[in-house]
């Protein structure tokens, strides 16, 4: 059991010692720290276009939902065949009527 500690002991300290190798080297700290920046730009611009493609969703989704309605209403005034077919015969049958009636009247 003195063994395998040991050995976790001397990794640990061999990790300490690289880290303090790379926390030494002025040059990995700076490029480290580049990349932190270049990686919050990079989070804000997904940030920016998310939000643009979000809002330009809700957009399409509101124009779909008008055109919608817009269809909705003009079926609600367009009359059904079997309505027009009903009111063509009936201006058939009165034109009939005021022929017959104008024929009488002669």
């Amino acid at each position: 059991m003195g063994d395998n500690g040991r050995i976790d002991i001397e990794k640990c300290i061999s990790y300490s010692r690289d880290l303090a190798e790379v926390l030494k080297n002025k040059k990995d700290a700076n490029h480290l720290m580049q990349s932190l920046e270049w990686a919050k730009r990079l989070q804000s611009y997904c940030e920016a276009d998310y939000q643009e493609v979000k809002n330009s969703l809700l957009d399409y989704q509101k124009r779909i939902n008008a055109c919608k309605q817009r269809i909705d209403e003009a079926k609600a005034e367009v009359l059904s065949d079997k309505d027009l077919d009903s009111l063509e015969n009936e201006l058939e049958e009165e034109q009939k009527k005021g022929s017959l009636l104008m024929e009488e009247l002669r």
